[in-house]
């Protein structure tokens, strides 16, 4: 396989996950899409995370195309992973963080 063979099955991989995603609403009672499907961010960030899983598969120079889908499709795991292991990056993470409100002190 070429390497841009090797990039579009990465790709293809990581765009895949949204796509099955996406099947599972479609596949229920009532369909109601997430609000993020409606933000146009969301498509600059799923497709600039979809071009770094297909680099990804170039870089572990994946030569099957299935490897280099799994690849693609676990990208977020892996970046999470390589965050992790830079030590005081936070990972990326999809819970809302808890902001704790300053109390006043009993000196005011």
């Amino acid at each position: 396989m070429t390497k841009m063979e090797i990039f579009a099955w990465g790709l293809s991989g990581s765009l895949a996950v949204d796509v099955v995603t996406a099947a599972q609403f479609c596949n229920s009672a009532q369909i109601n899409f997430p609000d993020r499907y409606k933000r146009f961010a969301f498509y600059m960030v799923r497709f600039l995370l979809a071009l770094v899983a297909g680099g990804l598969a170039v870089a572990y120079e994946i030569d099957k195309a299935i490897l280099a889908a799994n690849i693609g499709a676990a990208t977020p795991l892996i970046i999470q992973a390589f965050a992790q292991g830079l030590g005081n990056v936070p990972a990326i993470s999809t819970q809302t963080p808890v902001v704790d409100t300053p109390t006043q002190s009993p000196n005011g």
